[in-house]
């Protein structure tokens, strides 16, 4: 097995961006067509493509791509070294290639530590080559060679560091490599210079470290505060005071998951004081995240059912639309949600259960006893085996209120649409499209449309909302395999540190492989003339994903119409393709009202003169606030109802009233208030009753 990068510069790639083909595209396709199916593509983004090959000798099937990049890219020569026997580099200005002989399997006792553990693959390899090297240590009574050696971890929130740094202690001590000590062996530091915000300043941590208790100890800095370029001088001063304390501390360092030109920076700073080992952890895919909650549950002895996993997963989108997901960590808060979920299910299902009339209760107790007269050490172990080895299984009816935008429901996506005011026209056009594609699919000598789309206009005309029945309908359709429904404003994509946006958006993108990505705002991601932007960095990585994923994943960019237009006039590459623009135009004083009055029907009874109420206020509106960017439409809509249903809860609450019934008066309140009122009557308009 051979293992392959090839890592192109970025500064390169964005002045390639507008091509009609991406770099890494070409060479994916120049790949396959040479090695065909003994090659697997492993990691792809707009600046790094990783691979597996079955078979082949390193250095031939190095220089075989090399020629193949040469010739592609018009290369001039480039310098190529051997880092090992097993290894071949070829380097040039654009690009780099490295190919390398995989590790083969390895044996011994200590690794069963990891056979639950999901991910973690090079964190593996290493504990891996730790456990070969370890009887030689041993043998030759030189663990200085061990204990001198340090690591950087480039991982997410929520990828397990700390489990992973505890396992590695007990590997380690199992091995017998470091006296750890038997009592908080692990440490971990946040370090930085901002001490009132949480941070441990280097002077407090070197004197920390250096008492005597607190020795023996694998400690773990969180050096993202001195990931900027400008601070890698500070960082390499606290590495050299660390060096005298080398023999009593094994030290790691941890970074979050950056794109491999930062991390390798990063590294080599460390590296010129410290022997340095680096691994990578990925962010979990949906399949591992999957895999997570079966391990969790099973150790409670539940299942899950097929159908449930969709209202798993739908959970899983709402946790990451914030951008602040945790991965395993939030995976066992969601494990949680659904075993306490399943217990309230089991519970209102045994009180709604008839109850057992005193007789039955008799006679099913004389039919026990006389079953365990009969065969009495059958019976018993029989019962034993049953309620002990029997899974209990989680359903979806069980979990349906784990996740608040996941619908059981008959109605098809098209039935939804025509449920919302003002729709029509763009339920018409999507019908088009679905059209469109479906034909497609069946005549194989047309290419499948790309679906990537625009959606333009104000605020709150229902862009979010046709996006996430859209990605419904086109799972009924055939068109995506999920249909998920994943949100984002434009600012989660770019990441806090250098290094740190490629490998978000991707990550991002990965997630919404089979569904529909949206993201709001889109066009803040384009800020001007700067290559060096997180945001045309994230640009760049989402144009990639979108061009290889084009029918697998729906990206649907959404602002004002104007914005929109200036990011597309910015961005040929990003213009090709996303070839749909849909328009939400502004609702009407009269939509408004209907807005307003189908959220009331739907959950409360009203008085008779409510809806003229409610007419007469949308119609006073100033139509000039109407037209401006302050104004949200249905969301305003939505905050005006909540006020107004709330009005009337409280009216009925110290009215000693069981039911909510909303009046005219509850209306009026609300609306008076000043959220409501202010800028928003016409000048000549006193009221709107």
């Amino acid at each position: 097995m051979l293992d392959g990068k090839i890592e192109f510069d970025q500064n390169w790639i964005l002045n390639q961006r507008d091509a009609e083909k991406l770099p890494v595209d070409t060479i994916r396709d120049k790949l396959l067509a040479l090695f065909g199916d003994s090659l697997t593509v492993e990691q792809e983004d707009y600046a790094l493509l990783t691979f597996s090959l079955d078979s082949g000798a390193v250095e031939q099937t190095a220089s075989q791509i090399n020629s193949m990049l040469q010739q592609e890219f018009s290369l001039e020569e480039g310098r190529q070294f051997h880092e090992s026997a097993n290894s071949v580099y070829y380097v040039y200005p654009e690009v780099m290639l490295a190919m390398t002989a995989a590790a083969g399997e390895c044996d011994g006792s200590p690794l069963t530590y990891f056979d639950n553990l999901i991910g973690w693959d090079e964190f593996k390899k290493l504990c891996c080559e730790i456990s070969r090297v370890a009887p030689q240590i041993r043998s030759h009574n030189t663990q200085v060679s061990f204990q001198h050696q340090n690591y950087l971890f480039s991982v997410n929130e929520g990828a397990g560091l700390t489990t992973m740094l505890n396992t590695f202690v007990d590997f380690i001590t199992a091995l017998e490599l470091f006296p750890f000590c038997k009592e908080s062996p692990v440490e971990e530091i946040k370090l930085g210079v901002r001490t009132e915000d949480g941070f441990t300043s280097p002077y407090d941590a070197i004197t920390s470290l250096g008492k005597i208790e607190s020795r023996n100890r694998l400690v773990c800095f969180d050096i993202r505060a001195f990931t900027e370029r400008t601070r890698i001088g500070d960082l390499k001063a606290f590495l050299r005071q660390l060096l005298p304390l080398e023999s009593d501390y094994i030290f790691a360092f941890r970074v979050s998951y950056i794109e491999p030109n930062a991390l390798k920076s990063i590294a080599d700073a460390i590296s010129d004081i410290l022997f340095l080992r680096t691994i990578t952890v990925p962010p979990y895919t949906n399949e591992q995240l999957k895999q997570g909650a079966i391990l969790a549950l099973r150790d409670y002895s539940f299942t899950v059912a097929d159908d449930a996993w969709d209202v798993f997963f739908s959970r899983v989108a709402e946790e990451k639309s914030d951008g602040r997901f945790y991965g395993m960590q939030s995976v066992r808060k969601i494990v949680c949600e659904m075993l306490w979920l399943k217990h309230l299910a089991d519970a209102a299902a045994e009180a709604a259960a008839p109850q057992t009339t005193e007789a039955a209760v008799e006679a099913s107790a004389e039919t026990t006893e006389a079953a365990a007269a009969e065969t009495p050490a059958e019976s018993e172990g029989t019962a034993k085996k049953t309620s002990a080895a029997e899974p209990k299984i989680i359903t979806k009816a069980d979990i349906l209120s784990l996740s608040a935008t996941y619908e059981e429901t008959k109605r098809s996506g098209f039935d939804e649409l025509a449920e919302l005011i003002g729709m029509e026209a763009i339920t018409e056009r999507i019908r088009e499209i679905v059209s469109q594609v479906k034909y497609s699919l069946k005549d194989s000598s047309l290419d499948r449309p790309t679906l990537h789309m625009r959606f333009t206009g104000p605020p709150g005309t229902g862009k979010t909302t046709v996006a996430r029945i859209l990605g419904r309908i086109f799972a009924e359709n055939g068109i995506l395999r999920n249909g998920y429904f994943f949100e984002y404003m434009s600012r989660d994509l770019c990441g806090e540190y250098v290094g740190q946006t490629a490998p978000k958006t991707a990550s991002i993108c990965r997630d919404a492989y089979g569904s529909v990505l949206f993201i709001d705002e889109a066009y803040a991601l384009y800020s001007g003339e700067s290559n060096s932007d997180y945001g045309k960095e994230a640009l760049a990585t989402l144009i990639s994903e979108m061009e290889n994923h084009r029918d697998d994943m729906v990206v649907i960019m959404a602002g004002y119409k104007d914005d929109m237009d200036k990011l597309m006039e910015g961005n040929a590459g990003l213009r090709s393709r996303m070839p749909f623009q849909i328009d939400f135009p502004s609702y009407s004083k009269q939509q408004l009202t209907d807005i307003f009055m189908l959220m009331v029907k739907k959950h409360f009874k009203y008085e008779n003169d409510l809806e003229q109420t409610v007419s007469n206020f949308f119609q006073s509106l100033d139509q000039d606030y109407m037209d401006s960017q302050d104004f949200a439409n249905a969301r305003f809509v939505r905050n005006l109802y909540e006020r107004t249903w709330s009005k009337a809860a409280v009216r009925s609450q110290i009215a000693g009233l069981e039911t909510v019934r909303i009046s005219s008066e509850d209306f009026r309140q609300a609306a008076s208030e000043r959220e409501f009122s202010e800028r928003l009557m016409t000048k000549h308009t006193l009221g709107f009753i």
